[in-house]
């Protein structure tokens, strides 16, 4: 089915039922809004989709990937047609269908030294929902350049969660420290252009050996929480299958409502940015974990 109606008409109607949300001044600040999604899967994925759902007139769209079967338990634009196919386009394609008025830029190399510039000049928000470090140091440095707010995420036990938390890193102040910094990454000190894959890779695999270790005790607990993790025994091969091909990887779970929780709470932080309040979201800033999980693992922050 199609309908043949104006822009104006359009934005009349997708704004119908939040008008007593927004002023008029505040629809058009979100309407000509310019967000970056930086991976769009799990969290990127529903997040982007949220974005247009909320008006949001202008999104770029970063991620190099193609969608697999593993990936339907949680990523919003993952279906059966799209397996195989790359993200970028097949989330073009679905929020071109929910609001065809919006400019939507893909970029399906992913982001990196030589487009990093590029990308983070096109928007105002960046949605940092990669999953490495060769992606989040060069956006976390060109965006702190160019005082762009990021949305991340990170973890600190005993406030673990699991991926369902929005960190926000808004270098719009001279003071916020990257991301790479708040990390203590040794390539903080070294100039973008020569740091190497080798060193952001190791980074990674520092980072993702901690995760590891924690899913590890998690697994054996019987604090684990079953919605969020498991307390069941991964099947036969499941870490080896899981990092075939992606060794730097955590090793972990991933559950479609935790990531979809985790992509709201990207949109709801990035609406706020955009018309300068802090009071939208009327509930918590987190879904935590089993409480009980602080007392099995080891109290520390993960960098």
């Amino acid at each position: 089915m199609s309908i043949n109606i104006s822009e104006e008409e359009f934005y009349e109607m997708l704004w119908f039922r939040s008008s007593m949300v927004f002023t008029d001044s505040e629809k058009k600040q979100i309407q000509n809004a310019r967000v970056g999604v930086i991976g769009v899967g799990g969290t990127g994925g529903i997040c982007s989709e949220q974005l247009i759902r909320a008006g949001v007139g202008n999104v770029v769209l970063v991620d190099p990937d193609i969608f697999e079967l593993t990936n339907i338990n949680r990523q919003h634009h993952c279906t059966i047609s799209a397996i195989g196919k790359k993200k970028v386009s097949v989330a073009k394609e679905r929020l071109l269908d929910i609001n065809p008025f919006a400019n939507i830029t893909t970029f399906e190399e992913g982001i990196d030294r030589e487009n990093v510039h590029e990308i983070i000049s096109l928007v105002d928000i960046i949605i940092d929902a990669s999953d490495n470090k060769a992606a989040h140091y060069p956006l976390h440095r060109i965006a702190k350049e160019q005082k762009k707010p990021v949305i991340s995420r990170s973890h600190t036990i005993p406030n673990f969660t699991f991926g369902a938390k929005a960190n926000l890193w808004d270098y719009r102040d001279d003071n916020v420290p990257t991301r790479e910094e708040d990390e203590n990454s040794p390539t903080a000190l070294i100039p973008l252009e020569e740091v190497t894959m080798e060193q952001f890779e190791a980074k990674d695999a520092k980072v993702h050996e901690e995760f590891n270790a924690l899913y590890t005790q998690v697994f054996k607990s019987s604090s684990a929480n079953k919605l969020l993790l498991s307390e069941n025994t991964p099947p036969d091969g499941f870490f080896e299958a899981y990092a075939k091909g992606r060794d730097r990887l955590v090793q972990g779970t991933n559950w479609g409502p935790a990531v979809n929780i985790t992509g709201i709470f990207f949109t709801t932080v990035a609406i706020n940015i955009i018309i300068g309040s802090k009071n939208i979201f009327l509930g918590p800033i987190s879904i935590k974990a089993d409480p009980n999980l602080a007392n099995i693992i080891t109290q520390k922050e993960i960098k």
